[in-house]
């Protein structure tokens, strides 16, 4: 089975925010597919102020895990769902299944087309910052409170390579999934 990830990181950092802790992304790519498994991961990573060194330094260190960063100029609200369903349409003939973490209802409609199409969408976010009809049109809702022994990003155990920050992977069995019409 092949497997894509698609990620709007301006939703998991509120998700996560909302939550109290914060993702470890290396962890992400490691948990819901294997190397052999994932056709690609996509990070929808907004540009605040393109001077931000940090910020740039973020995204080299996705880069550097694997994702393919699709990123740009915000001003306000980050919105990446038109980019989202297009690459969820344009790859859909190279995967199996996708996990995407959004909680936008603007993907309901893609969802739709996609299972139409035979395609399995598991969608990973926090209840109450999910529009229903999204969760609706998915396969799987993997409740991102449920998941935080697994995707945490923990204090300590910082490596860097040339630069680049990156967490320490630990191996911890996933938390069940449920059903996307619970």
């Amino acid at each position: 089975m092949r497997i894509a990830l698609f990620i709007d990181g301006s939703y998991m950092y509120q998700a996560a925010k909302r939550l109290g802790w914060n993702v470890d992304h290396r962890r992400v790519l490691t948990q819901f597919a294997t190397p052999e498994q994932l056709y690609n991961a996509f990070y929808y990573a907004p540009i605040t102020d393109p001077e931000d060194e940090r910020q740039q330094r973020f995204i080299d260190a996705l880069v550097f895990m694997g994702y393919t960063v699709r990123s740009r100029l915000v001003r306000g609200e980050a919105r990446f769902e038109a980019m989202m369903a297009t690459d969820l349409l344009t790859t859909a003939p190279r995967w199996d299944r996708a996990v995407v973490a959004s909680g936008s209802g603007d993907l309901a409609y893609t969802f739709g087309v996609l299972r139409n199409l035979g395609k399995e969408i598991h969608l990973l976010g926090a209840h109450e910052l999910v529009d229903l009809e999204l969760r609706n049109q998915a396969d799987r809702f993997l409740n991102l409170a449920e998941w935080r022994e697994v995707l945490e990003r923990t204090p300590g155990g910082r490596r860097t390579y040339a630069g680049y920050p990156v967490e320490a992977t630990v191996e911890v069995p996933a938390p069940a999934v449920e059903d996307a019409g619970d």
